[in-house]
């Protein structure tokens, strides 16, 4: 009985054993179709509209401060605004926020568009795709899509960078580390942290994220020996949270010595 045990035992084995590869290379095969069923039928995006200009209309004209229409000034500003498709559904309903000036948070469009605009303004601004999203689409905004903005300038704070002293050294670049002594203060003269009298002083890479923004673009540029104060706006330090003894939204005031580049 041993044998044809065996053989009972053994040809369902075997049976089991090619189905299963067999069932292995057609998985493999549909796997393979549904992929590239799949690839071919998403839908690619469409052409880039190139077509229309960047529109803006003064509604009101502002009397106060005016951002910068230099593109190398980073401007934090307050404003109230709304965002719509052209069609005049709103993406973004009518809120109060601050938003950063800086020729690369924003769509290019909204950036130029706000440039010359004065405190106390009223403005409305229409942006192409090309200036907009472009062609692809951007949460509930279809590709392609014409965009219309209604902004009121409420106020602009400028991201100040003061060479009180001018080094000699090496200079800081993006991705280089340096070591800095520093005093940070809160506008109303308040330190909130420094560098150690006599200790070792604070070390960072460029570019890394290792510090807030405004560090990484303030100390950019120095040169060993150099002393410089940084004014920075909330949004380029710890906006809306804080950190600390730092109160929300708060401007901070930076004086850095840089000693090393390496």
């Amino acid at each position: 009985m041993a044998p044809f045990s065996a053989f009972t035992t053994a040809v369902p084995t075997l049976f089991a054993s090619v189905h299963h590869r067999i069932m292995r290379g057609m998985l493999l095969l549909l796997a393979l179709f549904c992929v590239s069923s799949f690839t071919a039928c998403l839908p690619s995006d469409p052409p880039l509209d190139t077509s229309g200009d960047l529109k803006i209309e003064n509604i009101v004209i502002g009397t106060g401060a005016t951002i910068s229409a230099d593109t190398n000034v980073v401007t934090q500003i307050s404003a109230t605004f709304s965002e719509r498709l052209l069609n005049g559904t709103f993406v973004t309903g009518t809120t109060t926020t601050f938003l950063l000036v800086d020729n690369f948070t924003m769509i290019p469009g909204l950036d130029q568009g706000l440039r010359g605009m004065r405190v106390g303004g009223e403005r409305t601004i229409t942006v192409p795709p090309r200036l907009a999203y472009g062609n692809r689409q951007a949460g509930m905004v279809p590709p392609n899509s014409t965009m219309v903005y209604n902004l009121k300038l409420n106020g602009t704070e400028v991201f100040l960078i003061e060479d009180l002293v001018l080094g000699t050294g090496a200079e800081a670049k993006f991705n280089t580390n340096v070591a800095v002594r520093y005093v940070g203060r809160l506008r109303n003269g308040q330190i909130f942290d420094n560098t150690t009298p006599g200790g070792a002083p604070f070390t960072f890479r460029i570019g890394a994220g290792s510090v807030i923004r405004g560090w990484d673009i303030g100390v950019n540029g120095m040169k060993v020996g150099g002393r410089r104060r940084l004014t920075i706006p909330s949004l380029l330090g710890y906006g809306s949270r804080g950190q600390g003894s730092i109160p929300p939204n708060s401007t901070l005031i930076f004086e850095i010595d840089l000693e090393t580049v390496f």
